[in-house]
């Protein structure tokens, strides 16, 4: 594709150089540039692409997408732009052919459900003879295909060329996790959107936002600045309520006894799953599912919103629920056989964390042993208030290393240490976290659940600048094996 069709309708532009090159693809990593590409100089947190130009230049790129006025530092074509990132995302549309408008696209927000969100559309969808992909946190599903996913919303030209396969694979949808990172850094600037989901708002992600109202600005902008057709809000949560009042057009709400979808009747919460009746705009629909928790209700309902705006009926939207098993990393049971429940969730927010140990507490007739950290280079404020609710929801608490990151995993344990205040139950620390993860495991009596929270599905740990092996479903099986031979 030519230069100029490319950047065809970007504003604040300005081309040097040969409008008429043929660009062979678009990149912003310069160690994936080859001869015929267009280069981007993003700036993030710790680099600037400026300083990767000569880099790209050696390896092909021909043209080259740069702040205005930025040194001319390679030969070449230059495109200066006065916001690289916009730029780069809305020249990504172009290359691929604007694929966004050829799929029932649904974009998930918020702190908390994003993920089991997705799922559970992606999931409905597919029961409806839908076919559809999956952009988030835990994995990309592109056709048959499944691919690691690098971030929860990947930049602009990788999230429109993954867009563009799903569209070449035969999907007529795609379902999206959207990070306030992703709007924030203009990942998703020019993506239609047929539905957009706000989940929830709780405390996260402040060592970026400041703030909870950069945060909450961060989220608003995908409903505000964004291509969307429909809204979809969680009206029970408080900034869902601030967010419903402010778009000022015609939205999709959702709640516990109200909004346009909501619970009718009782809610039953089993230990293994739950089951209610919601009032739709498409009629009634009862949900048996295996999700356990009545925080997934709202994930529920989110998702018949989602898939309700894109055509499916109620009948085909409960049958799809009903078959929807576990979401990895979500409450994920880990069973050898121990006569003790343990589970591995995400949970790494205090508020998320707080709606996994009230569902422990619900269903355990034993004590709930919680095994946790926080994670390095990230909101340190968080990591006091989810000591405090650990402490005061859990019998025995572990704390132990997350991905320390850069940090020192003693002073974040520390500053964990200082929100236990006075706790429950017992408090223990154990840095080393496949050491925490065994001593639970022993520590647990029949009855009893352990919950390993914060990591989730993650098969990795970061410490310093290694990123090493490390699966929290995977060491608490492999506890859990041990423990079972040792008792033979």
């Amino acid at each position: 594709m030519r230069l100029q069709e490319v950047m065809s309708g970007i504003k604040n532009i300005e081309i040097l150089g040969n409008g008429d090159l043929d660009i062979a693809s678009i990149k912003y990593d310069s160690r994936r540039t080859a001869k015929g590409d267009l280069f981007a100089a993003v700036k993030g947190e710790n680099f600037d692409g400026m300083d990767f130009l000569e880099d790209a230049a050696s390896r092909g790129a021909e043209a080259f997408l740069v702040p205005r006025g930025a040194e001319k530092r390679v030969e070449g074509t230059y495109i200066y732009a006065y916001d690289v990132r916009e730029a780069l995302a809305l020249a990504s549309r172009n290359f691929f052919g604007d694929p966004s408008g050829r799929l029932n696209v649904v974009g998930i927000t918020g702190s908390n459900g994003k993920t089991t969100t997705s799922y559970l559309v992606h999931g409905i969808l597919e029961h409806a003879g839908i076919a559809a992909g999956l952009i988030g946190t835990v994995q990309y599903l592109v056709g048959g295909q499944i691919i690691s996913a690098a971030r929860t919303t990947p930049e602009s030209p990788d999230l429109l060329g993954l867009m563009g396969a799903m569209i070449k694979s035969g999907c007529t949808a795609c379902v999206m996790e959207v990070s306030s990172h992703a709007v924030t850094l203009s990942r998703v600037k020019g993506v239609k959107m047929e539905v957009a989901v706000f989940t929830n708002l709780t405390r996260d992600h402040l060592d970026f936002h400041n703030d909870m109202e950069g945060y909450y600005r961060a989220k608003a902008g995908l409903f505000v600045e964004s291509d969307v057709k429909h809204r979809v809000v969680n009206c029970d949560d408080p900034f869902g309520q601030r967010l419903i009042r402010e778009l000022g057009t015609e939205t999709i709400t959702f709640g516990i006894q109200r909004g346009d979808i909501s619970t009718e009747g009782p809610v039953t919460i089993q230990e293994w799953g739950s089951s209610c009746r919601l009032a739709t705009p498409w009629g009634p629909l009862e949900v048996a599912t295996t999700l356990p928790g009545r925080f997934n209700l709202y994930n529920i309902m989110a998702a018949v919103a989602s898939c309700g705006l894109l055509g499916v009926d109620a009948g085909t939207m409960a049958e799809g629920l009903s078959l929807i098993g576990r979401v990895p990393g979500r409450f994920e049971k880990v069973d050898r056989g121990q006569p003790f429940t343990a589970v591995v969730d995400y949970a790494h927010t205090p508020d998320a964390l707080m709606n996994v140990l009230e569902n422990a507490r619900a269903i355990t007739r034993g004590r709930v042993i919680t095994v946790f950290g926080c994670g390095g280079d990230r909101d340190k404020t968080k990591r006091p208030l989810m000591g405090s609710v650990a402490g005061q929801m859990s019998d025995v608490v572990i704390v132990t290393s997350d991905n320390p990151r850069s940090e020192d995993p003693e002073i974040i344990l520390d500053q964990i240490m200082e929100g236990l205040g006075d706790p429950a139950g017992v408090v223990e620390r154990i840095t080393d976290r496949r050491t925490a993860i065994d001593h639970a495991v022993r520590e647990a009596r029949p009855g009893d659940m352990v919950v390993v929270a914060g990591k989730g599905h993650e098969n990795y740990q970061i410490v310093g600048k290694r990123i090493l092996p490390f699966s929290d479903v995977d060491e608490l099986a492999r506890a859990l094996e041990k423990l079972a031979g040792e008792e033979l």
